[in-house]
């Protein structure tokens, strides 16, 4: 279990910055925060090309994101491993993954009843 958590402490620190940048620009994707530089940088998140055939994407970036991506699937998962493991209580560990998946779609239900 140590290799797992030391696997797990360095692939979040290779890809915290990745993984903040890409929350923060959800964020103002979501809140529809409009900008020049918002914009340009937003070409990374969604890998499109600005109408003036400007973007920060590249195949090599498209290739390290993707690894990014893999390996947060693995750290999410060996997160909740640990949690299981570690944590005080296996109960809350369910209770709390049972809340991340009953939330969203609750509100996902709502608005499609809305």
């Amino acid at each position: 279990m140590q290799k797992l958590r030391s696997l797990h402490l360095y692939l979040g620190c290779v890809f915290a910055p990745l993984l903040l940048f890409f929350a923060i620009s959800g964020i103002w994707q979501t809140l529809g925060i409009r900008s020049p530089l918002l914009r340009l940088m937003a070409t990374i998140h969604t890998s499109h090309e600005l109408k003036s055939g400007g973007g920060l994407s590249s195949v090599s970036l498209k290739v390290f994101v993707l690894t990014m991506t893999v390996s947060f699937i693995v750290m999410t998962i060996l997160g909740v491993v640990m949690a299981m493991k570690y944590g005080q209580s296996r109960r809350v560990v369910f209770y709390c993954l049972a809340l991340g998946v009953i939330l969203p779609l609750m509100l996902i239900l709502i608005r499609a009843l809305a």
